[in-house]
């Protein structure tokens, strides 16, 4: 293709290539797929795109006109984004309302957020997480990206319009655009906390934006339209040798970082970001070689369908993999999964995109006009979106339930939500329990967990748990409570085997034979085991340990339970603090952390720094199908291996196969796995603390 100067757009199929390629990488990664564990920079892909693309657009109407009509822009925008958005929610919605209504109620916040594109500000203010979350996920989790670039469309333009009112050469105002995007760049390290939930830069469009706008400078000084395609050997082999590289480098990324590295949130993203901005110029220019070889006839279907594509594709896997499996990658479910995907995309195409997309460019003025006046004629687009509109917003204010919270979260409770017929129940009157304070500084919970109101939560990547995991046994003779060292059977007192017996037992602690793990009850009813002091220990601990408070509180009379939903391990430390200054916390502390995400070695090493040497320490490992599962549980085992003074209590075999032990998200106790997890922990102090009496504590 040749210079272009005529204002018309110029079709570049290398990328729907790229598209192709961007949202593939999403949808595998949604699936669960380990082989693409950087799946979701795919997006990242899609905003220098976009960012490209619509500037690209819009400075071309600039140089032709000498001016931007920003109610066309915004009209073109909304006629291509809302239909197929639309008619997905409603689809959605009425699937829910008759499968599942009480799943429906609870979506009102995400779905009225979704439809005004504010749904990544929704879930930042209401603490959902985006990699950290139980029970079912909403199928409109992924509308986040949508509110990102939607918000972008809105304002961009106009700050556009400004700057090349006021920086009209090129240079400087690409430049502008980058220091813009360096900004952002900036506000995400900084924001970013190594080892916690990293939902808030992610989702923020305060920290995203640098992809559209380092896309929006590549439109500045590389417009598509002014390209040439006659240019020298040398040059040609550059453009595709330097893409193709960059091309590489980002299929590199995709298939080995992942979400929690600190790298993709301190110049990860960002180097992303560039190197698709390099792989764009280079598809993007007529003289490319490989934009042609992304130009193959199956990446344009899908790069054109691919709107849709990420549109349906969430929906679909949230609403057919179940709670206790969302965590793992089934071939098969995942093959069906994608095949529902893409003939919804391809129907969505079919019957609302492509119709919409060639009726408004065949009307005339005069027919827009005359439509208007006597209200006939009505482009079927406008007779979808109305009706879509309706429907969903109709769902969406009835479908709030007079709540105001995100899907099966509780404000406040980011990470966690146990359903409700699968958490544990406090144990009949007289069992000890005594009516709990109330919580007044919303740090510490101390009272039994009471069950939500409803089992949905946000969307949430999850990986799959793998049954030979770090940390864990991988025989069935031995389980419940046991060492991080596998290759040692005990450690003398002190750790040291200098028999001076200076420091706490550590290491170890005596583990039960016959199959069953230690502490555990061998059937369902009360523990076999007879309650004994607690007095001197103390538990810390999230949602997990919050179900399972009222039966340790039986079986350990006299310990304090410090339980919070939602805790990270990186907040511990304050608790270890505030409890110390209050003289809570006892000669053995239990440590019941890792439910909600991994952590770094370091936080946790200060962690148990803190808690200083002369106090045995229980670190009990999880149970949760999600990617960090196996992270976490090898960090405590070589923790235990580490620290004289601390022992590891193997949760994850205790509970191996059995399902009995937890509610529908796989995560947290039934009142049967409480009572188990009650009786290990009891088991493990019992090692520690002969005899129950303990040291006081002031």
């Amino acid at each position: 293709m040749t210079h272009n100067t005529n204002g018309k757009a110029r079709y570049m199929p290398g990328l729907d290539g790229l598209r192709a390629l961007s949202v593939l990488a999403v949808i595998a990664y949604h699936l669960n797929w380990q082989g693409v564990p950087g799946g979701f920079l795919g997006v990242g892909v899609f905003f220098v795109l976009s960012g490209y693309l619509i500037t690209d657009q819009l400075v071309s109407k600039w140089q032709q006109d000498r001016r931007i009509d920003l109610k066309s822009f915004w009209i073109r925008r909304a006629r291509r984004l809302l239909p197929p958005m639309l008619l997905m929610t409603a689809a959605v919605s009425v699937w829910l309302a008759i499968a599942d209504p009480s799943r429906l109620r609870s979506l009102g916040g995400d779905i009225g957020s979704a439809v005004l594109y504010v749904n990544n500000w929704w879930l930042i203010f209401h603490k959902v997480s985006y990699f950290e979350s139980f029970g079912p996920p909403s199928p409109f989790g992924h509308f986040w990206s949508l509110a990102v670039e939607e918000q972008f469309y809105l304002i961009w333009p106009i700050v556009l319009l400004v700057l090349l009112r006021l920086v009209p050469r090129r240079g400087k105002l690409a430049a502008w655009m980058l220091a813009g995007a360096a900004a952002s760049a900036l506000l995400m390290a900084l924001l970013y906390s190594p080892g916690s939930d990293p939902s808030r830069v992610y989702y923020g469009s305060d920290t995203r934006v640098f992809g559209l706008l380092i896309g929006a400078a590549l439109a500045v000084v590389w417009p598509s339209r002014q390209l040439s395609e006659k240019v020298p050997d040398g040059v040609r082999w550059a453009l595709d040798g330097i893409g193709a590289l960059s091309l590489l480098a980002i299929l590199f990324m995709i298939a080995s970082v992942g979400e929690y590295d600190s790298f993709v949130y301190r110049g990860g993203l960002l180097l992303l970001s560039a190197l698709t901005a390099i792989v764009v110029a280079a598809v993007a220019h007529p003289a490319s070689r490989l934009g042609r070889m992304l130009s193959g006839k199956p990446l344009r279907w899908i790069g054109a369908r691919s709107y849709g594509l990420y549109l349906w594709h969430f929906p679909v896997i949230a609403l057919t993999t179940p709670v206790s499996d969302a965590g793992s990658f089934n071939p098969t479910r995942a093959a069906l999964q994608t095949a529902a995907s893409f003939a919804l995309a391809a129907l969505s195409w079919k019957l609302v995109e492509e119709p919409i997309l060639r009726g408004w460019k065949r009307r005339t003025s005069a027919t827009v006009a005359a439509s208007r006046e006597n209200g006939k004629g009505r482009r079927p687009a406008v007779t979808l979106l109305s009706a879509g509109l309706t429907l969903v917003l109709c769902v969406s204010c009835g479908g709030t339930g007079g709540t105001g919270t995100p899907t099966g979260i509780a404000a406040g409770a980011p990470a966690e939500s146990a359903d409700a017929s699968g958490t544990a129940t406090p144990p009949a009157a007289g069992a000890g329990q005594t009516e709990p304070p109330k919580d007044h500084d919303g740090q510490t919970e101390t009272a039994v967990m009471k069950p939500p109101k409803t089992d949905t939560a946000s969307p949430s990547p999850a990986g799959k748990p793998n049954a030979s995991a770090a940390g864990t046994k991988t025989d069935n003779s031995d389980a419940g409570v046991k060492t991080g060292n596998s290759d040692a059977g005990t450690k003398p007192a002190g750790g040291s085997g200098n028999g001076a017996g200076a420091k706490p037992s550590g290491g170890v602690a005596p583990i039960s034979k016959g199959g069953e793990a230690s502490g555990t009850k061998s059937s369902g009813g009360d523990s076999d085991l007879s309650p004994i002091s607690g007095k001197g220990v103390t538990a810390i601990g999230d949602s997990v340990l919050l179900g399972v408070k009222p039966y340790l509180e039986k079986q350990l009379t006299s310990i304090i339970v410090d339980a919070k939903v939602g805790r990270q391990l990186s907040q511990a430390g304050d608790t270890v603090d505030a409890l110390d200054k209050a003289g809570k916390l006892g000669d053995i502390v239990i440590l019941e952390l890792g439910t909600n995400g991994p952590f770094t070695k370091k936080k946790l090493d200060a962690l148990l720094d803190s808690l200083g040497q002369d106090r045995n320490i229980l670190l009990v490992n999880t149970r949760v199908p999600r990617k960090w599962q196996d992270d976490v549980n090898g960090m405590l085992k070589e923790a235990a291996s580490d620290y004289d003074n601390v022992t590891l209590v193997d949760w994850y075999a205790a509970s191996a196969d059995q399902d009995a032990y937890f509610g529908k998200d796989g995560v947290h106790p039934t009142r049967t796995g409480a009572e188990a997890y009650a009786a290990m922990l009891e088991k493990a102090v019992a090692k520690l603390h002969p005899g129950g009496s303990g040291n006081s504590v002031s």
